[in-house]
């Protein structure tokens, strides 16, 4: 499908000059092929249960190219897609921008639009909002709000043209239907509980899950953002979720290679997951050790580079750590999530001791890690150990850093994470010093030192 919409737009203008038996031969092999697409799906749909995730992933649509145009009065966002899809667009407020809520939708929309921009719209990101959900956030230059929404049969019927019309309105405007669309979301969530707790499907508390016989530590390796959440957007629109999601894998591999560890990842694909349910599946699961992989961008920097590791505190040790910090617990608000307050169990408030004894490993492990990273030769930050008030660092009973691999707005950077050698080595660097915080721990209790 993707191959023939694809030909279909590049050979529409070349097609007209072809002798007229090649352009009936090219029409027959197109057709020829979906044919076959058509009879695999057929046959796979017939084969599967109907609740099979593999032929959910057959029948899901799929985004194959999508456009931008326009100017600071109307843009146009068009995008191709094999299924015609419903859609629910809703305008947001700081910042402005209009999200769009789609079925689950298979993004293969060639990398070159990241750049995709008018005056009206700074950016247009888009991914998986869950099991069954996808978003596109529209980032907006100026108020705007949706106007007309058409879909139309292109590529010989065999694909749907979704555009969505997208116009420039006064701010009290913008505002007013932004207030109606939070309250209608706020309605929709609180008669959602209301019904949940009305069928007594009451979420288990932190913590409690199946018995399990392999006592290895559990590690939570979190590879930052997610779905319509790109994170950083530096050099040759690299993104921060790509990056840190190759990197998690890289390193769960190796971790699992050695044997000694169980591994998990708070997302294994390209999916947004809210900071909060990061933080519960690290404790729900009973992690020995949380770590959140990102790499960060700094626009008006362009010459900080290097390694550095966070840990969670009130108070940021510095400016630029408490500026990234703020920008990280937006993450959620950027993508669109609901925010709702989270109710804590009396029984599930740790007292103070079980939180001194948690920062303090998570301080070791930070200094274990420098410590291997300096004897390894890796190239650090001026000031490497920093501490802000990171909301994905907030398990009170789970030790938790936050890594920067590098700042996608330096090139030096970019270099290193492209490098597989170089991530290789930062990998192996990245183990080792897990293995001598576990040999340490370990140590320390049995001899009954509190870490410091």
């Amino acid at each position: 499908m993707r191959l023939f919409v694809t030909l279909s737009g590049i050979m529409r203008s070349r097609l007209q000059a072809w002798p007229a038996a090649h352009r009936c031969l090219f029409a027959l092999c197109g057709v020829l092929m979906i044919m076959a697409v058509s009879a695999a799906k057929a046959q796979i749909t017939a084969q599967m249960p109907a609740q099979s995730p593999v032929l959910a992933a057959v029948m899901q649509p799929v985004a194959l190219e999508a456009r931008l145009e326009g100017d600071r009065s109307v843009s146009v966002l068009t995008m191709t897609l094999t299924h015609k899809v419903d859609v629910d667009i809703y305008p947001m407020q700081s910042p402005d921008r209009l999200v769009i809520d789609l079925p689950a939708i298979n993004f293969q929309i060639p990398p070159a639009f990241k750049s995709a921009r008018t005056p009206l719209v700074k950016m247009v990101r888009y991914g998986l909002f869950g099991p069954d959900k996808a978003r596109i956030i529209i980032d907006l230059a100026a108020p705007a709000l949706a106007g007309r929404i058409t879909t139309q049969v292109v590529a010989s019927g065999f694909a749907r043209e979704l555009s969505i019309e997208i116009k420039s309105v006064e701010p009290s405007l913008f505002a007013v239907r932004a207030q109606e669309a939070e309250f209608a979301k706020r309605s929709s969530l609180l008669t959602s509980d209301r019904t949940a707790e009305g069928a007594g499907t009451v979420a288990p508390p932190s913590g409690t899950k199946g018995r399990n016989t392999d006592r290895r530590p559990l590690i939570m390796l979190d590879p930052g953002h997610g779905g319509p959440d790109t994170g950083a957007v530096g050099l040759n629109n690299l993104s921060e979720k790509d990056v840190v999601m190759a990197f998690a894998r890289d390193l769960k591999s190796l971790l699992e290679s050695r044997g000694q560890y169980r591994v998990m990842m708070t997302r294994e694909t390209d999916v947004f997951v809210t900071l909060d349910e990061r933080v519960r599946l690290s404790r729900q699961n009973n992690a020995s050790l949380f770590v959140s992989i990102h790499a960060d961008r700094l626009a008006t920097a362009a010459e900080v580079h290097g390694f550095t590791v966070y840990t969670g505190s009130e108070k940021a040790t510095d400016a630029e750590s408490a500026i990234l910090a703020e920008s990280e617990n937006r993450s959620d608000a950027m993508a669109g999530a609901d925010s709702v307050a989270v109710r804590e169990d009396v029984s599930d408030i740790l007292d103070d001791l079980v939180r001194r004894e948690t920062r303090s490993r998570s301080a070791l492990f930070a200094r274990t890690l420098l410590g291997r990273m300096e004897a390894s030769g890796q190239v650090m930050n001026k000031n490497p150990h920093r501490s802000a008030g990171f909301r994905v660092l907030r398990a009170p009973d789970v030790p938790s850093v936050l890594l920067e691999l590098g700042y996608l707005s330096s090139k030096t950077d970019i270099g290193k994470l492209s490098d597989s050698a170089f991530r290789e080595k930062m990998t192996g660097d990245i183990a080792d010093a897990i293995q001598r915080f576990f040999e340490t721990t370990k140590t320390q209790d049995a001899q009954g030192v509190m870490p410091h």
